[in-house]
Order: C-alpha cells, then sequence, then structure tokens
C-alpha cells in the first residue's frame, strides 16, 4: 500500500514536473514571441521612418520644382512681351522716318503747284512705305492671272470674252502676306463664263 502511495505521489510529482515544464517552456515560447514581436515592430518602425523622409524629400523637390515652373512661367511672359515691345519700337522708329519724309512732302505741296513734283513726292514716299514692309517680313501679293482663293477674295464677277473663267479682271485692294503667311487676301474681280452667273 504504501508502495502504491509512493508511486501515486512519484506520478503526481512527474505530472507535476510535467505541467511546470510546460509552464517554462510556454513562457520562453511567450517571450521568444514578443521578443521577435518587438524586433519586427522595430524594423517596421525604422522602415516607415525611411518612408516619412523619402516623402518629406520627394514633396520639397515637388514644391522646388512647382516654384521653378511658375517662375519660368512669369519669366517667359515678361520675356515674350519684352520681344514684342521691342519688335514694335523697332517698326515704330522706321516708320517714324517715312511719316518724317511724308510730312516733308506735304509741306512742299503748299508752296508748288507742279503736279510732277507732287506726284514724284508721293511714289518716293510710297517706294519708302514699301520697302519698311518688306524689311519687317510684310510683303505684296503679286498680282497674278489666275484666280486663288488662298490668296484672294472674290469681290464681284464679272462676263468677259477677254479673260478666260476664274480669271483675275481688276485687283480692287491689294493682299500682303506676313512671312509667307497671308494677312489680308487681295479683294479682286473675277472672270467667268456666262452660265454660272445667277
Amino acid at each position: 500500500m504504501e508502495e502504491n502511495k509512493d508511486q501515486t505521489q512519484q506520478e503526481t510529482e512527474q505530472e507535476n514536473n510535467q505541467e511546470n515544464q510546460q509552464t517554462q517552456e510556454e513562457v520562453i515560447d511567450k517571450d521568444g514571441l514578443i521578443e521577435q514581436l518587438k524586433k519586427e515592430n522595430e524594423e517596421l518602425k525604422a522602415k516607415l521612418q525611411k518612408t516619412e523622409d523619402a516623402a518629406k524629400k520627394l514633396s520639397a523637390l515637388y514644391q522646388a520644382i512647382q516654384k521653378d515652373f511658375e517662375d519660368y512661367k512669369v519669366r517667359t511672359i515678361k520675356e515674350k512681351e519684352q520681344i514684342k515691345e521691342e519688335a514694335i519700337e523697332k517698326f515704330a522708329k522706321a516708320f517714324l522716318e517715312v511719316v518724317d519724309n511724308f510730312e516733308k512732302a506735304l509741306e512742299s505741296f503748299k508752296y508748288t503747284n507742279d503736279i510732277n513734283s507732287i506726284l514724284q513726292g508721293i511714289q518716293m514716299t510710297h517706294y519708302q512705305v514699301v520697302n519698311l514692309l518688306k524689311n519687317f517680313g510684310i510683303e505684296k501679293i503679286e498680282d497674278t492671272q489666275e484666280f486663288n482663293p488662298m490668296l484672294h477674295e472674290a469681290i464681284e464677277t464679272v462676263k468677259s470674252k477677254e479673260y478666260k473663267p476664274n480669271q483675275i479682271v481688276k485687283v480692287l485692294q491689294h493682299g500682303y502676306t506676313f512671312k509667307g503667311k497671308v494677312i489680308r487676301p487681295a479683294k479682286v474681280v473675277v472672270s467667268v463664263e456666262e452660265e454660272e452667273i445667277t
């Protein structure tokens, strides 16, 4: 009986030892898990800090680029305005010379009745104006016989035996181009066949 008691006591102690060992292992496992979680948490914090730092740098870079772009836009607008003003000023200076000569011609007309000298003064002023325009890239559309809707505007049509259909009979107002682009089409009278007129 005492043997059974000893054996039972031994078994109980053995069970208690096993439970204690199991509890210790669980505590060790929990401690290890906590340490692992702490370590992972620190790593995540470090990654988050790096990401936040990178985001701050990108934000600062973006703001700097945006400011540079805004400055560039303002500078470009100012430069365009300056170029425009310089071009107008250059044209005005050249044109004022024409105005001066025109005023001199008008003044001289007061003291002469010579039609030829008056005509010659007008022709010289006209020549000066045409040259001035050419120097700035503005040229008269040359008179052609064939009507071209890209260069001409038909103001009137006439029946004509002298001209073939679609030929220019008369230029009412000269057209002009600026560096090859039509800024004012020539206004013309165009010939048509009799049946085309309605």
